[in-house]
Formats: C-alpha cells, sequence, structure tokens
C-alpha cells in the first residue's frame, strides 16, 4: 500500500503525478513499509524546520520554502531494527511525516520516523490497530493537532505538537453511536452553523467498518465542541443506546424468556412454533451485543437451519416512527422473490393492508444496533410485524429486541451517507472553515475487492462541499456537490414539467453516451399517488434497472438496486451487495422536494435539496442498459419538473 498523488485546481479535472511514497521492500523481497491513510498540511511558519531556501526578495533577504508535511501510518508488516534504531515489531502501526519543498512532487521521509511509535501504555496492546493520522492548524493555541483511530477500541486519540515531530497526548474521545466495528480515517474541523461565522461548531467524520448503515463499511458524523486539547460531544448529537425517545410505547422487550410466543400474542409458524424469546447470554453464537435488559427475539435456535416466521399482533399506528434494535446476516427481503422458491430472506417486515410496507434485515455482525421506519404515512391504519426467516445458510438468523413506538426515531448514529458506498471519507486542509471539501471511497470493504470492474478497482465520490444547517431546530452536517462539477454538464438534454403526472411510465429521451453518464434534478409535489422517482440503467424488459425516488408514506428517498445488473462478482453469502436503500425525510404533504442524482456509469449519488440526505450506490449494469424513465406510483404526482444534463468526462 503506498500513496498516490493526484493534482488539481478545480476539484473536477485531475491530473495523475507520480507515486508520492511507495512501498519499501527489503532485498529480499520482505515488505518494510507500508503507508497507509494520513493527511497533510502546509507548514507556513516553517515550525518543523523543513523549509529550505528557494531566493532572495530585492532587499536580498533569504526567501523559505513552506514545506508541505505529509502524516500517515506506517504499516510494518515485517520485524526489523530501522537504519535509526528503532525496533520495529511485526504487524506494527506507528505515526510518520514526510516532507516536500517543491508542491508535493517529491517526498523525503523524517529521518526521526516514527513521530509516534506506540499507543499510550493503557493501549499498548493496540500497536498493531493504531493508525490514520488526521492533522490540522489550531490558530488559537497555536499548535498542531492529530487526531489518531484505535481502531478495536473505538477510540481517538487528541496529540498537539509545536513542531509536527514531538506530540503529547492531550486526551480521548470514544465511544459514541457506531460502536461496532473499527473506527478508521477520521477528521475533525469547524464549520459556521447557518453560515453565521459567530456560531462555530466542531465535526468528527469518521469511517467505521463492519457496523455501516447498510452492512460492511459507513460513515458517520458527531458535532460538538473542541478548546484545543479536548472534543466534546454536544449531547443532542449522541444515541444513548439504552434510552428510548420520551413518550415512547414499549410494544415489546422479550424480556419474558419463559414465555411462548403464542403466550405473548404473537403468532410462530415452522421451526418457531412453541418456542419464545431467549436470554441473549445463552444464544449460542458468537459475542451477541448491544441488546437491552437480558431477552432477545432471536431465531438462532438450532443453529441457522431453523425456519418459519414469528408474526406480531395487530395493532393501529399511532406515532410517526417504529424503531427497534437488530443484529443478524444481511438478507433483505426483495419483492421480486418473497414468497417464492428463490426467496432467502432473515428481516423484519411491516405489513399494512396485506403489503409489506418496510423491512430490514442484519448487517452481518452479532451487534443489535438502532433502525427506525418512519411510519407517519400509515398512522390510523391497522399494522402488524412479522419476523421470516426461511434461509438456513451461513449467518441465516436475526436477533430483535426492544420494539418501540415514538413520534421521533431511534438512531444508532448520524450517518453521513447512507447508501453502502461511501467510506473512509478524507477532507482537505488549508481552505477557510466555510469551504470544507470531502471526497470519499466509493466502495464498501463487505465487496471492494471483488467488484467487476477493469482495469480499476474503486472510485471516488465526487467531491462535496459540507455546512452545517438547522433543519427542525436541530443542527445538522449537510452536503451538497461542489459547485465546479458544473464544468462537466453539457447544456440542458430534458425538460419538462407536469402539473399532473399520471400513474404510470413515462419514457425519457437521452442520447448515447449521456443515458449512462448524467445529472438529474427532479422537484415535485405529493399528489395521490404513494411513490415517485425516476428508473436509470434500465434495459427493453425491465429486468435489468436502478430505481431511485420518494416514498411519500414512508418519508424516504430510496435507492433500489436488486436489479441494477451484476451482482455475481459475490460468491460467498450472504451476498452483501443486492438492497434497497432508505434515507429519512419528513416532508409535509404540500412541500416540494429536490432530488439530485448523478449518474457515472456504474455509480449513483443522490442528495435532497438541502443536503440533508446523500445515498451513495455502485451499480455494474450491461453497458445496453441505457434507457430512462419516470414513474408515478400508487397513483398521480403533482408539480412534476424533470431536468437532464450529460456529463462530460473529467479525463
Amino acid at each position: 500500500m503506498s500513496w498516490g498523488h493526484a493534482v488539481s485546481t478545480d476539484l473536477v479535472h485531475w491530473k495523475h503525478l507520480p507515486i508520492a511514497l511507495e512501498c519499501e521492500v527489503d532485498s529480499n523481497g520482505n515488505v518494510l513499509e507500508m503507508f497507509f491513510s494520513g493527511s497533510a498540511v502546509v507548514d507556513v511558519n516553517n515550525t518543523s524546520g523543513f523549509a529550505i531556501p528557494v531566493g532572495k526578495d530585492r532587499r536580498g533577504n533569504v526567501i523559505y520554502s513552506q514545506p508541505m508535511v505529509a502524516i500517515y501510518t506506517s504499516n510494518y508488516p515485517t520485524a526489523h531494527t530501522q537504519s535509526n534504531g528503532v525496533v520495529i515489531r511485526e504487524g506494527q502501526q506507528s505515526q510518520s511525516i514526510a516532507f516536500s519543498n517543491d508542491d508535493g512532487l517529491t517526498w523525503t521521509q523524517y529521518e526521526g520516523n516514527p513521530v509516534i511509535e506506540s499507543p499510550p501504555p493503557a493501549y499498548a496492546d493496540q500497536y498493531n490497530q493504531f493508525r490514520d493520522p488526521f492533522v490540522f492548524w489550531h490558530a488559537p493555541s497555536s499548535k498542531w493537532i492529530m487526531l489518531a483511530s484505535l481502531a478495536m477500541k473505538q477510540i481517538l486519540l487528541i496529540y498537539s505538537s509545536d513542531d509536527l515531530k514531538n506530540w503529547t497526548l492531550e486526551s480521548q474521545f470514544g465511544t459514541y453511536n457506531a460502536r461496532f466495528g473499527q473506527w478508521e480515517c477520521p477528521s475533525m474541523f469547524p464549520l459556521y452553523v447557518d453560515g453565521n461565522t459567530g456560531a462555530e461548531k466542531w465535526v468528527i467524520l469518521m469511517g467505521i467498518n463492519p457496523g455501516g448503515v447498510i452492512t460492511g463499511s459507513g460513515t458517520q458524523t458527531i458535532i460538538g465542541s473542541f478548546n484545543g486539547t479536548t472534543f466534546v460531544a454536544d449531547p443532542v448529537d449522541v444515541s444513548d443506546p439504552t434510552q428510548i425517545p420520551a413518550g415512547a410505547t414499549v410494544f415489546q422487550d422479550f424480556e419474558s424468556t419463559s414465555s411462548t410466543f403464542e403466550e405473548l400474542g404473537w403468532t410462530a409458524t415452522g421451526d418457531f412454533v412453541g418456542l419464545g424469546p431467549q436470554e441473549a447470554s445463552t444464544v449460542d453464537v458468537w459475542n451477541i451485543m448491544g441488546y437491552n435488559g437480558k431477552g432477545v427475539m432471536t431465531t438462532y435456535l438450532f443453529g441457522d437451519i431453523a425456519k418459519g416466521t414469528i408474526t406480531s399482533p395487530k395493532f393501529t399506528v399511532t406515532k410517526n416512527y417504529i424503531s427497534f434494535l437488530i443484529a443478524g446476516g444481511y438478507y433483505p427481503y426483495n419483492p421480486a422473490t418473497a414468497g417464492t422458491a428463490d426467496d432467502n430472506q432473515v428481516s423484519i417486515s411491516l405489513v399494512v393492508g396485506g403489503q409489506v410496507v418496510h423491512s430490514q434485515t442484519g448487517t452481518d455482525t452479532e451487534s443489535l444496533v438502532w433502525r427506525s421506519w418512519n411510519v407517519a404515512g400509515w398512522v390510523g391504519k391497522e399494522a402488524y410485524l412479522v419476523v421470516t426467516d426461511v434461509n438456513t445458510g451461513p449467518f441465516a438468523h436475526l436477533h430483535v429486541d426492544d420494539i418501540i413506538f415514538s413520534d421521533t426515531p431511534k438512531d444508532e448514529a448520524n450517518w453521513n451517507d447512507l447508501g453502502p458506498d461511501y467510506y473512509a471519507a478524507a477532507t482537505y486542509n488549508g481552505l477557510p472553515t466555510s469551504e470544507r471539501i470531502v471526497i470519499g471511497w466509493m466502495n464498501n470493504w463487505a465487496y471492494a475487492q471483488n467488484i467487476p470492474t477493469s482495469p480499476w478497482r474503486s472510485a471516488m465520490s465526487v467531491p462535496r462541499k459540507l455546512a452545517l444547517k438547522t433543519i427542525n431546530k436541530k443542527v445538522r452536517v449537510v452536503q451538497q456537490p461542489v459547485s465546479s462539477l458544473s464544468s462537466l454538464y453539457t447544456s440542458t438534454l430534458y425538460s419538462r414539467k407536469f402539473s399532473t403526472l399520471q400513474s404510470g411510465y413515462t419514457k425519457v429521451y437521452v442520447p448515447s453516451p449521456y443515458n449512462a453518464r448524467m445529472k438529474v434534478t427532479l422537484r415535485f409535489t405529493r399528489g395521490t399517488g404513494t411513490k415517485f422517482g425516476i428508473i436509470l440503467r434500465s434495459n427493453a424488459t425491465n429486468t435489468q434497472e436502478t430505481v431511485i425516488g420518494y416514498d411519500f408514506l414512508a418519508q424516504s428517498v430510496f435507492v433500489d438496486r436488486f436489479k441494477s445488473g451484476d451482482n455475481s462478482f459475490v460468491d460467498w453469502k450472504p451476498n452483501p451487495y443486492p438492497g434497497y436503500f432508505i434515507a429519512n425525510l419528513p416532508t409535509n404533504s404540500a412541500d416540494a422536494i429536490t432530488l439530485t442524482v448523478l449518474l457515472d456509469w456504474s455509480s449513483v449519488e443522490v442528495f435532497d435539496g438541502l443536503g440533508q440526505i446523500a445515498i451513495t450506490s455502485q451499480i455494474f449494469p450491461l453497458d445496453g442498459s441505457a434507457q430512462v424513465k419516470l414513474f408515478s406510483e400508487g397513483g398521480s404526482t403533482r408539480s412534476v419538473s424533470v431536468s437532464i444534463n450529460g456529463m462530460k468526462s473529467a479525463w
């Protein structure tokens, strides 16, 4: 693993340069050092002493360079002794620096590396899970600040330095919100609230893997304050997994472990007849965590061979959200196969009027996490829940605990992106506070090494501008594609308005090659229908398509990639690739909703008008799948405006 290098003047058009920091190998072919993630700064005050003379001014005074300093994790696969005498253990991870005096074209590793050899003594056993330094200049304290992750402990260490070489541990942060998985690639930065330069808050952005919002990788944010030594999370931005929202009703907590499901008013079929909730500590799976109390509903009763359903008593929806704790294998409900011989779901679903309107599967972990459904569109309707396990494959089980009804969602974390393919997001130093730019890795460790692309493997997201905006009285991190992306847009290829778009499908003609790479802007208002959106990369028989839209009853944006193309590249079970991904976006019936969709051959990135939600997803359709269609489901959609621009190549 090495550091690549590319430069751009607009964040859109990039020029590749030679590798900046290349993996080091000894004469026998043993890898001595790999260069893991990190960050870079410009040392404008030459605190490091790395500057060199570059000339003289008109008065004969020496002009010095402003060195660029890279701070990275040295990952040492092989035990050895460095030339400076530092003894390295096999698998050790340490923080090192390199400097450049020619704007990053060439780099020199600091002879005193590593600058932080090991984590603090209290975490000495984490010497091989200590990585991803993010460094920035903190002007109020006139110091450099570093965040480094103790990945397996879900802790961020905060260090300070005067010179980028000598570091002092100041504090630590964690563990909060999404906490079952490795914390990686953190960054911390200030943002203005609603653009007010007098109202500043700090944001921590970090990756978690596994334990993402879908399965595998994910990215979360936490808003708080930073005083130069310590980050303190805002209480409203931290989720206590043991607490439920005020005014919530507990529908079922599964604490009656001596009762059968039937005695609790539930109905079981198949192998679950006559059984009931289990004490979580007795469930014979590896390291079940995250449950409340002692009892859980589980389908892991005879290993993964148990099959059947467990159905709740019927109830009337009276509150806006249903939330629950859930863990288990990733086998999502697929409406195309449910109830057929191809059905392999392991899920909990909400049924209203005989139709599944929400469904959730596990995230391929044994750690129960909170998930919420917006059910405001069904208030007053009769409904029931059903746990379905018709799968005997690996990890084919589900754990459920604490089903609650409330008027606010019970969320596990503040997810920066609600799709499966946005991880290791990195922000730029050196820009004004109002110009915080982030780029994410558009992939997921659950299948990253197998995606069917050539000659590359993985792409980056479009650069996004981050901000803090007050929405419904809560400060939130919002994001939108950078404005310079407009340099790629063609003139408008399709533009049409519908006062009422009737139920059904409306074909949209977009010329090749832009039918596979485009920017779509949708504006619409609820009519009599239940869903509205656009279908991209579709073939003539509709057996291949990516469906993007808004569910008016579930009040959520969705991306459906069950039929988006090739998913056979995953040759193990459960297959973490197919799925239906939702982002909660509450609206009123008269609200005008805006969605922006960026399609780039094998990816979609979706944003709402305020930037409060994003969904990033890879797709792998055949080249011939390039039809575009609008749809309105269950009735009409009002005040529809559609605008499509092609996307020119950035290369």
